[in-house]
């Protein structure tokens, strides 16, 4: 009910003449309500600004499959990458995708485990989240079987040809294969049509990954619908620099 003019006048009154903690108790009790949706107006608009003064773009998506990453060469292929090329750390970031297991032949304890990296790499690959693999020879065998990296001869620089030599390793490509049928009645014979492709670079005894001491070989992949390919290639440029490149 609206209140008339001498009401307010007594209502003014009354309010003039409580204490302090009266009269934060006397609006609190009144104006609790638009109080309370003013508060989360506040902090929902805080929560957004600091989310967009504090969150970094995306350089590069890299995934690292059957490899270990420690702490030191995680920070080169970060933060050591983002410097080199003269981006700001503090908003520019290569994001890594750690500890993703992928085999044909996991045991019963770790096939979840497989299966579930498997999901994440395709889930990355479909949004457009994944650009560069670093991988062991049996992730890079399934990575190349499956149609998923792209071939390397026409991507690179004449330059980065050259100091790739000897690097540049091909695999088996499949096409088209009856997998399903197969699967399905063991009886049938599994048949492939499949094609050599270079589509691999040994990155292993690279100054840069050399230092990581990797139980075995590590091969560099690139995501065939990666939409970064100027930061693909300057990546592998960084991490394939010898010392008298300037590697960082």
């Amino acid at each position: 009910m609206k209140l008339t003019e001498s009401e307010r006048a007594e209502n003014r009154e009354a309010l003039a003449r409580m204490s302090l903690p009266q009269r934060l108790d006397h609006i609190f009790e009144y104006y609790k309500f638009p109080l309370v949706l003013i508060l989360i107006a506040v902090v929902a608009l805080g929560s957004v600004l600091y989310y967009r003064l504090t969150r970094k773009e995306a350089l590069l998506f890299v995934a690292c499959a059957n490899v270990t990453v420690g702490d030191a060469l995680e920070d080169a292929l970060g933060e050591g990458f983002t410097r080199a090329i003269g981006e700001n750390p503090g908003k520019r970031e290569v994001r890594l995708y750690r500890n993703l297991y992928l085999s044909m032949d996991a045991s019963v304890q770790n096939h979840e485990y497989a299966y579930a990296s498997r999901l994440k790499l395709l889930a990355a690959m479909s949004s457009g989240q994944l650009d560069v693999v670093l991988m062991n020879r049996e992730a890079y065998d399934i990575m190349s079987a499956g149609g998923y990296l792209l071939p390397l001869e026409d991507q690179l620089s004449a330059e980065l040809s050259q100091r790739l030599e000897g690097r540049l390793t091909e695999n088996t490509v499949i096409l088209e294969d009856n997998d399903i049928e197969h699967t399905l009645d063991e009886s049938v014979p599994y048949r492939a049509e499949t094609r050599e492709v270079v589509n691999g670079i040994l990155i292993s005894s690279f100054p840069l990954l050399a230092r990581a001491d990797f139980s075995g070989d590590v091969y560099l992949g690139v995501i065939g619908n990666s939409a970064r390919m100027d930061a693909v290639v300057q990546y592998i440029d960084y991490l394939t620099a010898e010392p008298s490149d300037g590697a960082a």
